[in-house]
């Protein structure tokens, strides 16, 4: 039974972790190399997204061969317009063995709102 447990909790320590971030958490991050990525369309990132983010569409065919180019073993940042397209992209994610990920509050909404404060 012990042994169970202890495979049980190693198990669990090597899954990933979708961690949600606060806007001024990740506005005090310096994002120059970070894993940054917009999973809005091309056309909502065209009009803003912060700056250093790089757009992978999580409805577009190809999403999961674009984020296969990410480093797995490195942080990653997603947002989106308001957060359920973000937490879509995080859970394919963790399901492709992404270890952090890091899924932004309130997506583009609530830091447009920050940055005008």
């Amino acid at each position: 039974m012990l042994l169970f447990l202890f495979a049980f909790l190693l198990l669990a320590a090597c899954q990933s972790v979708i961690n949600p971030i606060k806007t001024e958490e990740l506005r005090a991050i310096n994002k120059s190399g970070i894993q940054l990525i917009d999973v809005r369309t091309p056309e909502e990132f065209a009009e803003y997204h912060i700056e250093g983010a790089k757009n992978i569409d999580v409805f577009s065919e190809d999403f999961e061969e674009q984020i296969q180019q990410l480093d797995k073993n490195e942080p990653v940042y997603v947002y989106c317009r308001s957060g359920k397209r973000s937490n879509d992209a995080a859970q394919k994610m963790q399901k492709m063995g992404f270890k952090q990920i890091y899924d932004l509050q309130g997506g583009i909404l609530e830091w447009e709102k920050m940055m005008q404060e």
